[in-house]
């Protein structure tokens, strides 16, 4: 046999097989595979949102820390120099 016959066999058997061991019909297979894919996506948006958050709240905690340390800073030369 050649590759191709033995390609296109090999497709023709596994078409058949597909068709007699699917769990669900067609129909359904699309809906649970649209379904999935909605859940991943709101997945991957809560997530990048998560982050971002996770990030800015970061943002805010070395602002906050550069002020102190800007404050600690000033006051020591500032006592330094008296």
């Amino acid at each position: 046999m050649s590759a191709k016959r033995n390609l296109l066999v090999g497709v023709g058997i596994g078409a058949i097989l597909g068709i007699l061991f699917a769990p669900h019909k067609g129909s359904k297979t699309r809906k649970n595979i649209a379904k999935t894919g909605t859940q991943l996506r709101e997945g991957w948006n809560n997530l990048k949102e998560t982050i971002s958050n996770s990030i800015a709240k970061t943002n805010d905690y070395i602002d906050e820390s550069i002020q102190s340390v800007s404050y600690v800073n000033s006051t020591i030369e500032d006592n330094w120099k008296d």
